[in-house]
């Protein structure tokens, strides 16, 4: 092949001794930063958003930026004088996916859309450093531009994500690698370097062959080939994050949008121009079929081809999501609850309060922002306020609160020492249902809304820290560094439900350390437990403050101490399963995150545990 020759391994490389020229390179230094800075930001992204299946519905996002970039910047390629309407289709139909995700979180959605917005610019860059370098250069040059920014993009993203996990990341990994993860990860490493050095780059950010002289980015419309590979690539993808564990939920909605926004990339004119074929092609298969001579053919008009592509997305969109209420719907039944139907609560409901040295003023407008929700306006709910402050004034407190009862507690325990005192210390005197919640509550912005959509009459457990997060019962972790070492998950799932978890059982963990549960719910479980549970919390020398909780502390802000046992970071994301709601698939499936609150279809039973049978039989 003339411009280039062949190494040993096959390896296209050019000729000539400036590799890198400055005449090459330089042009594509933006493009190249551009790139590689949306590699740690998209897998930031990924780590943050529970959800897989929105990012993967965004890729036309990085056509349509690529393609409005090019416009702003006046590049060749964009000649006509017009704003795309193709890219600005496709990017309001993005917006309703992410619209209507019901698990967005503030880091998830700030990383991942800022990795996808970055490749469509290191797309419309390379375009723009392209034509600096000059858009007829031969097979020589280009071989070294192209060259250039794919070595320039691995060497800088290796920089980035290595610079920004040494100094970010400080949470060392809980769970050895499996040997499906290794694979993949010296598969992709693999592919990543023969990529750079074979003359062939990225897909996603380059041509797919530097050889071919017309080769570039496929605009918007794009060709057909350039858009069935992504397109088809994204949808498998999907269908993949659908059916795979732990499960995710995508609407019907979110699915119509996506497939919009995917069509806006094909362009109304190819569009039209495959439907012709296509009619061109059953018009031949027809009259070979009754063996008679085929006519001239009709040309069909914008209306059918409109009607056409309406009707495969609905098609389409049918499927996909049939398989997301299918993956939804078969999900295992949770253990069944044991109730205290005998229990006959002397109060309708309470509010207790975790506190420590919060400002009583910040404490009285969180309790009357809470008691403005929804069912609680209903209510006179009783407040009671457990301090752990030894310095202060219980009478002051009361009044500058509005509490109906303030106590003073030893600081043991965190808030889990606080909440299982009051629960074996009255027992017998439980409200029908009992708001745990600290001082300093977590995200009032989120919480409230929370509280107003979910909180009902029948509420037998809700968290109100954020859901989804799932571990196996034998070997239970999170990625903030809690790792259940000693055992507690399998030992209290025993002692609850009189049987053995299974070692890959899915269980629900909770967070925050605030929540509503039901008295019947909480005393189906048994004095007994919460008593080990608080004996446990509170010790001041027992196995809780062992070498092992030692060397975990890191959780926390502070080191391991009776008032910050480790412990007390277990017990923060067992209290779903103490309220027997820790096993119930449906509930880490469906329940939307803080952020996303309740939207089109939600129902009140997607994030909690429902006491409403005990209702019927009481």
């Amino acid at each position: 092949m003339p411009g280039s020759k062949t190494s040993r391994w096959r390896l296209r490389q050019p000729d000539g001794d400036g590799f890198l020229a400055k005449r090459y390179l330089v042009p594509m230094i933006p493009a190249s930063l551009a790139a590689a800075a949306s590699f740690p930001m998209l897998l930031e992204g990924l780590l943050h958003m529970p959800g897989l299946a929105v990012l993967v519905m965004l890729f036309p996002v990085i056509y349509s930026t690529e393609s409005l970039i090019l416009f702003v910047c006046f590049s060749q390629p964009r000649s006509q004088k017009c704003i795309p309407w193709e890219a600005v289709v496709s990017i309001a139909a993005s917006s309703v996916v992410l619209y209507n995700e019901y698990r967005l979180m503030v880091l998830g959605l700030v990383f991942g859309v800022a990795g996808i917005l970055l490749m469509g610019l290191s797309r419309a860059l390379f375009i723009i450093g392209s034509e600096k370098a000059g858009s007829n250069l031969a097979l020589q040059g280009r071989l070294k531009a192209y060259h250039g920014f794919t070595l320039m993009t691995l060497i800088l993203g290796l920089l980035f994500s290595g610079l920004a996990g040494y100094f970010l990341e400080n949470i060392a990994s809980n769970v050895s690698l499996g040997l499906g993860t290794v694979t993949l990860m010296l598969v992709n490493l693999v592919s990543i370097v023969g990529a750079t050095f074979s003359g062939t780059s990225l897909l996603a950010y380059s041509p797919i062959s530097f050889e071919d002289t017309t080769s570039q980015f496929s605009h918007i419309p794009v060709d057909g080939s350039d858009f069935l590979a992504p397109f088809t690539a994204s949808l498998l993808v999907l269908l993949a994050t659908i059916s795979s564990k732990p499960v995710s939920f995508v609407s019907l909605f979110q699915i119509v949008a996506y497939l919009i926004a995917s069509t806006c990339l094909f362009g109304a004119e190819h569009a039209h121009n495959y439907v012709l074929t296509c009619m061109d092609w059953a018009q031949q298969r027809i009259s070979k079929l009754f063996g008679k001579e085929r006519g001239e053919s009709r040309k069909p008009n914008r209306v059918l081809t409109a009607s056409a592509l309406l009707l495969s997305i609905v098609c389409l969109s049918s499927i996909v999501s049939s398989f997301a209420y299918s993956a939804i719907t078969s999900l295992p039944p949770s253990q069944p609850t044991t109730f205290d139907r005998a229990f006959v609560p002397p109060n309708r409901f309470d509010i207790v309060v975790s506190m420590y040295q919060e400002d009583p003023t910040s404490i009285k407008a969180m309790l009357a922002a809470v008691k403005l929700t929804r069912l609680l306006s209903t209510l006179q709910p009783r407040v009671i306020i457990y301090t752990k402050d030894p310095r202060q004034d219980l009478h002051k407190l009361k009044e500058a609160t509005g509490a109906d009862i303030v106590e003073r507690l030893e600081n043991l325990g965190r808030e889990g020492g606080t909440y299982l005192w009051h629960i074996v210390n009255r027992w017998d005197t439980l409200a029908e249902q009992t708001m745990f919640i600290q001082a300093h509550a977590h995200n009032m912005r989120e919480l409230i809304p929370r509280i107003n959509s979910y909180l009902v009459q029948e509420t037998g457990m809700l968290s109100l820290g954020f859901t989804g997060v799932t571990c196996t019962c034998n070997n239970c972790s999170d990625r903030w560094g809690w790792e259940d070492k000693r055992g507690v998950i399998p030992a209290l799932y025993e002692k609850i439900y009189s049987r053995v978890c299974k070692p890959e059982e899915p269980i629900l963990l909770s967070y925050k350390g605030q929540f509503v549960a039901s008295a019947r719910r909480i005393r189906g479980v048994g004095i007994k437990i919460f008593d080990g549970l608080l004996t446990t919390i509170t010790s001041k020398e027992d196995w809780s403050h062992d070498a092992i909780s030692l060397e975990m502390a890191g959780v926390g802000a502070e080191g391991e101490s009776p008032s910050n046992p480790y412990f007390g970071f277990a017990m923060e994301r067992v209290w779903g399963l103490v309220m027997q709601c820790g096993t119930n698939a449906g509930v880490a499936a469906r329940c939307p995150s803080l952020l996303s609150g309740m939207g089109k279809g939600g129902n009140v039973e997607d994030c909690q545990c429902l006491d409403a049978l005990v209702k019927k039989l009481v």
